[in-house]
């Protein structure tokens, strides 16, 4: 099963990459045209200031208060129309002056309306009347290190120059921002966090490459950034850092487990977000460690990086190594920009802007591979959704189960014999149509509980359903008896039958089937079949327990005294619990509970003081018991519990409650309180036990060994006590 709209999210996918790819090649071409050369800038540092190793730029060394300055010297032919063009670099303020004249200042965080929309460089326009050999003093303040390389331009060929770095700057802005657009589109189509994660690390890497190039700062609203300056610079680049650690481990796969741990990967990638924060509190101490932090951050994030993909490659994952060699071409660009803010290299469109155009690679692959996946993406989402389904069909199919055994157990309790056979398969095929779609419905049972049974749903169909089954009685007679569910065609004419025939787990001599009829050539599911098999099973057993009761309420089955079951009764229910748990499969245990040191109490207060605590005792053991579970008198003061459905920790467990809540209880007698404790012994039904005299005698004997172990305790029989 495909995701809506899957196929046309593909084709969105491609055609964006491939504008992209033509947007890219023709803003290249661009930047390549060539520009006429400009004319020789002398420079000479002025005291407490430092030139590049070529002697061509001035190196601003940032910090708190840093500052740079430097006499320019040129010849200026005759004309007018030169300009002294400087690239955009992070600065607070940047001039030139000389006696009698003083440009404009420009601010790289607040660019002047004059400036453009998006400045590529700074440029001062000299006045006409200059002609001849010209001195300035070129001064900057700034908190950012920086490399400031004047150049002297015809007014158009410095628009060319502009022009030229701003192809490069708008290829990568218009990348970045079809590759964001396009994750969150197929985030959309996929629901894959690693799309929005990709999202999200393009719309960062977008407004850090912006704010790094000056053009954030001249846009609405964002303009308001540049109050943090170089604070503000750092905190982006930071941010970047996270948002590039978890799209590359989004990319690479990482699992728990995989390297250096997912929790481990995730908690580092959120310190330089931290360190973001702090940079965003603009102290001033910062201007002085927070580069230095920045760097290491970033080479941290490109070890780290590398790393991931390193392990990606050997997992194969799609395009790693097409990855792994971009992110290297990145991080040789980043160096190649550190030099060149260093004075190393010489200031060039490459060495300036290379770097960016590497990151667009970098994240444009990252796209691709994840693209790629995309597939995985939507099997993935299948499986959860059928997953899903699935979990919401069981848990609607266990509900059905539960409300019908809760119907079962208390609409039968009240019935009186002969209505409770009918009413419990009425309430089977009520509760069973609903879940398993068929056209009809039937239960047939001879010789259960003394009646001959057929019950059929929709109830119209009772005749119908009497015609067709009468010839076939010996055959299903003989399949009930093999206890085997079958599934068989039953052709109507034309039309196409399959008939479900599932045993009822009646007791010999008296069988029964439930048959079930749906039009079409597929046939019931294992699971359907299950579910109707588990549905006959419960009607079954309610019907029978339900009789039970009924007969054991209609003899004298309780003790006068006590009022808990009397010996007879309680031989009565230990035999048929055996017996039914040995058919079921099921646990049983049983607990002898004796009163500790009975004779004494009756010497001590008399026979009616004596009745008087056996009355307590058994009331005491009755609230400490759950529904279904069976108390009985086995003579004088000692009693015996049946817990069906309970192994020997559980049996154990209710002994223990049951001696304390004995111990706690005051036996207040004629004015005077009587101290009383039961000692009990539990023995557990083993498998191959099918009546229940040899876990009687394991319970006795257990109980004699609590009898004596100190008296007021509760001992377990061994499988192998004898």
């Amino acid at each position: 099963m495909n995701l809506p709209g899957g196929e046309r999210h593909d084709r969105i996918a491609a055609a964006c990459l491939a504008w992209l790819l033509l947007l890219f090649g023709v803003s290249v071409l661009a930047a390549a045209r060539t520009v006429a050369e400009p004319r020789p800038v002398t420079l000479h540092a002025l005291p407490g200031s430092q030139l590049s190793r070529n002697g061509e730029a001035l190196l601003l060394p940032g910090g708190r208060d840093g500052a740079a300055s430097a006499r320019l010297r040129f010849e200026l032919p005759a004309g007018g129309g030169w300009v002294l063009w400087l690239d955009r670099v992070p600065v607070d303020a940047v001039w030139l002056e000389r006696p009698g004249w003083t440009s404009v200042r420009r601010d790289f965080f607040a660019p002047a309306r004059d400036e453009g929309a998006l400045p590529a460089g700074f440029l001062f326009a000299l006045p006409a009347n200059w002609q001849g050999e010209v001195a300035l003093t070129l001064r900057a303040r700034g908190s950012v290190r920086a490399v400031l390389h004047p150049r002297l331009l015809q007014a158009t060929n410095a628009g060319r120059v502009g022009n030229r770095a701003l192809a490069l700057q708008a290829a990568v802005y218009g990348g970045l921002f079809v590759i964001a657009l396009l994750a969150v589109a197929l985030y959309s189509a996929a629901r894959e966090r690693a799309f929005l994660v990709l999202s999200g690390g393009g719309a960062v890497t977008l407004l850090a490459l912006a704010a790094g190039n000056g053009h954030l700062y001249a846009l609405p609203l964002l303009s308001a950034f540049g109050a943090w300056r170089g604070a503000g610079l750092w905190a982006l680049q930071l941010l970047f850092c996270t948002g590039a650690l978890q799209a590359l481990r989004r990319y690479a796969a990482l699992r728990e487990g995989s390297v250096g741990g997912l929790r481990w990967f995730n908690l580092a990638s959120l310190l330089p977000t931290a360190l973001a924060a702090v940079c965003l509190l603009d102290l001033p101490t910062l201007a002085i460690w927070m580069p230095h932090a920045v760097t290491v951050v970033a080479v941290a994030t490109g070890a780290a990086g590398l790393v991931l993909l390193t392990d990606a490659l050997q997992r194969r994952v799609p395009m790693a190594g097409a990855l792994l060699a971009l992110v290297v071409v990145t991080g040789a660009a980043a160096l190649v920009r550190v030099a060149l803010l260093h004075g190393l290299l010489p200031d060039l469109l490459w060495t300036r802007w290379g770097y960016q155009l590497a990151l667009l690679g970098a994240v444009a692959v990252v796209a691709i591979g994840l693209i790629s996946r995309i597939g995985e993406y939507r099997v993935q989402r299948d499986r959860d959704h059928l997953a899903r389904l699935d979990s919401e069909r069981r848990m609607e199919r266990e509900t059905a189960r539960a409300a019908l055994a809760l119907a079962l157990q208390t609409e039968l309790r009240e019935l009186p014999a002969g209505d409770i056979e009918r009413h419990a398969f009425s309430l089977l095929l009520r509760h069973l149509t609903p879940q398993v779609p068929m056209q009809s419905a039937a239960v047939t049972a001879y010789g259960y509980h003394g009646h001959d049974l057929l019950l059929v749903h929709p109830p119209g169909l009772q005749a119908t359903v009497r015609e067709e089954l009468a010839p076939r009685t010996l055959l299903l007679r003989r399949l009930a008896q093999a206890g085997l569910p079958l599934q068989q065609p039953r052709p109507a004419g034309a039309q196409a039958r399959v008939e479900a025939l599932l045993p009822l787990p009646v007791r010999a001599p008296g069988w029964g089937l439930l048959s079930l009829l749906r039009d079409g050539s597929e046939g019931f599911s294992t699971e359907e079949m299950a579910l109707a098999g588990e549905f006959a099973r419960l009607a079954v057993l309610h019907a029978d327990e339900a009789l039970a009761a009924l007969q054991l309420r209609r003899s004298a089955e309780l003790d006068a005294l006590t009022g808990a079951f009397n010996r007879r009764t309680i031989d009565q229910w230990l035999a048929r619990s055996f017996l039914d748990a040995q058919r079921r499969q099921q646990q049983l245990s049983l607990l002898f509970i004796d009163v500790d040191h009975f004779k004494a109490i009756n010497d001590r207060i008399g026979h009616p003081g004596g009745d008087y605590c056996l009355r307590e005792v058994a009331a005491i053991l009755r609230a400490g018991l759950d529904q279904g579970d069976l108390l009985g008198r086995y003579g004088g003061e000692e009693f015996v519990v049946v817990l069906p459905g309970r192994g020997g920790a559980q049996a154990r467990a209710i002994g223990e409650h049951l001696r304390a809540a004995v111990e706690r209880h005051r036996f207040e007698y004629e004015g005077q309180l009587q101290p009383l404790t039961v000692s009990i012994g539990v023995a557990t039904r083993l498998e191959s036990e099918g009546t229940p005299d040899a876990a009687v005698e394991r319970a006795d004997k257990a109980l004699y060994a609590a009898k004596h172990g100190g008296r007021n305790c509760v001992q377990v029989a061994p499988a192998v006590f004898g």
